[in-house]
């Protein structure tokens, strides 16, 4: 149990999978500890794994992902005024990955007239695309989840053959240590993007700072960019400055 909570501390989220691999046990025990160290307050029980809030100052653990559509009335006009800040960002014939979510959305809409070629594995945003200016290219692989996304080794495999100018990739959450989201299947995809992007930029209204996930997508150090509603301050703001992450504000709209 305590070799279970370094690893799960050391890593912030850690799966059943890797931890019963690691460790040399069956998942039956890892599942059985883990929940006797929930009980303690030493970890947090996530689908299909444990996170560890030891020695963060978290505001929030998101841990279920709400729907497409509620994720989209959640700040609506801040993702709005972050997806047309990227948006003026972006030149003529750039090759572009766009990730899943409700922010990217809203930076898809703002792209419409723009001629780019778009790498995404979001169905939901190829379909919008596909009536506007840009070349559109999704993956192929498993097609799952409420938006949809497509996702799947195959898929890793065929974005890691392109090189993208621009990765723009939503979280569920942030913090000190990074990026988070709530699928592990979905993150496989944000993570393969930003590993082939010259620059990698998040889209994450202010709602989610101070807050983690079921898993992390990357540190704070691999992005190059933020683009936000609010500026960052307090000790999360001095970890985004420390990794020199630029940040963009991006001023809504009054109602």
């Amino acid at each position: 149990q305590q070799l279970i909570v370094e690893r799960v501390v050391a890593a912030g989220f850690m799966s059943i999978s890797e931890l019963g691999a690691d460790l040399g046990v069956s998942e039956m025990t890892i599942r059985r500890d883990l929940d006797l160290l929930t009980g303690r307050g030493t970890v947090i029980r996530a689908h299909g794994g444990a996170i560890s809030v030891a020695g963060k100052k978290i505001e929030r653990v998101d841990l279920i992902e709400p729907g497409l559509d509620e994720r989209i009335r959640r700040n609506h006009a801040a993702k709005v005024a972050i997806g047309q800040l990227a948006a003026g960002m972006i030149s003529a014939n750039q090759t572009i990955a766009v990730d899943i979510g409700s922010t990217t959305l809203c930076l898809a809409q703002a792209l419409m007239d723009t001629d780019v070629r778009i790498f995404t594995n979001s169905l939901k945003i190829a379909l919008l695309l596909s009536t506007g200016e840009p070349r559109v290219y999704l993956p192929g692989g498993e097609i799952r989840g409420s938006e949809p996304s497509v996702i799947g080794s195959i898929a890793q495999k065929q974005l890691q053959s392109f090189r993208f100018d621009w990765a723009f990739i939503g979280a569920a959450s942030m913090d000190n240590d990074g990026i988070y989201d709530y699928s592990l299947e979905d993150t496989e995809i944000k993570q393969a993007l930003v590993a082939r992007s010259h620059k990698k930029v998040a889209l994450v209204d202010s709602s989610k700072f101070n807050s983690m996930s079921v898993v992390r997508i990357c540190d704070l150090q691999a992005l190059d960019l933020l683009i936000t509603d609010k500026p960052p301050t307090g000790q999360f703001g001095a970890e985004l400055k420390a990794a020199r992450v630029e940040i963009l504000v991006a001023e809504a709209d009054p109602p």
